[in-house]
Order: C-alpha cells, then structure tokens, then sequence
C-alpha cells in the first residue's frame, strides 16, 4: 500500500502524518502556502478557494474550485491541486513569478483593496477561465459589457458567467473591480 499523497502546485507531497480531520487549509497553512485564507470555516465566503483537477476522458482537465476549509486533505489523496501561488510561473530561477492572466487583470483592474479574499477570487475566476466552453476571446472591453450580443449583468463578452464567484464575498471593493477583471481576461491559448 502506498502512502497518501497530494499533488500541491505541481510538487507531490505526503498527507502523513497530518489527522484523519486536517483540513486542506490547515494542511496548506502548515506548508507555508499562505494565500488560502480562513474566512468563515464554513464554505460562505470563498477565502480558502483552491482548484482541484478533474482529469477528463477525451477531453481537457476541469480545474475545480472548492473550498479548503471543509475538505479533509485524505479525501484529495493522488490528486492535484493549485492555490493562488501555484497559478503564477517562475520562467528562470532568481526571476519574479509571471502572473497568471486572472492574476494580472485582477492587478490592473484594482480588484483587490484589503487583499484578504483576493486569492479565493483569483482561484475561482481561473476556475472559469480554464471552462472549456467558454468563448476564446473578450473582443470587448468590461464597460461595454452590458447590451452586447449575449452579454447581461452576469455574463460577459468573453464568456465569463459571474455565478463561478457566488461563493466568494468581499467587504473593501464594491465588486465592480472584480467583475471587470473577470469580463477583461481572455481564454487559454
């Protein structure tokens, strides 16, 4: 029997000897991974967002997002999973990460004022931004969003469906900053 083991970020890391009851925060924390944040500890706010990949048959991987606080890191054992840490890419060694494109928008867009929910944001919205059915584009920028061919308060030029953030809250930014980023990035190429 092999031990349990998870996939964090790319790198594979032993579940023991963590409790039958660690969560996949707690595990996380405990590993220096920071950015899954502990809002609520009841899945309401969306804080400990992280992606878990769904391997598909014939078709791509859906990268999922859950809520770290109530998944017990044993029910993950052999799969893999990206925090908002892992989202980013190191080209060489000794150079700042390159920012994932949800990364980058939410930047620019302003979308983080306190940046406590931020990392539960940028994982849901890669969530989304890896569908594969969503379009490939945005051919419109975040304002002209409303009145464009199929195209409401919800879902955006690119494709985007705000519903993939219904469970992440933020107290700082009003949410606009946040929707145009989401409206803003584009699609893997």
């Amino acid at each position: 029997m092999t031990a349990a083991r998870i996939t964090v970020n790319g790198k594979e890391a032993p579940i023991a000897p963590a409790a039958p009851h660690t969560t996949v925060l707690d595990f996380l924390r405990e590993r220096g991974l920071t950015g899954t944040k502990e809002g609520c500890a009841e899945g309401e706010c969306g804080a400990c967002s992280i992606l878990v990949a769904r391997p598909g048959v014939n078709k791509p991987t859906d990268w999922v997002p859950i809520n770290a606080c109530l998944v017990p890191v044993a029910a993950l054992d052999g799969q893999e999973v990206v925090t908002s840490e892992g989202l980013a890419t190191v080209e060489a060694p000794g150079t700042p990460p390159v920012l994932h494109p949800v990364q980058e928008e939410m930047a620019v867009r302003g979308g983080s004022q306190c940046g406590y929910c931020t990392p539960g944001f940028v994982c849901s919205m890669a969530g989304e931004y890896y569908r594969p059915d969503r379009c490939a584009h945005a051919e419109r920028g975040p304002d002209a969003a409303e009145g464009a061919a199929g195209t409401d308060a919800e879902h955006g030029p690119n494709g985007f469906d705000l519903h993939a953030l219904s469970g992440n809250l933020c107290r700082c930014t009003g949410y606009r900053p946040i929707r145009d980023a989401a409206f803003a990035v584009g699609a893997p190429t």
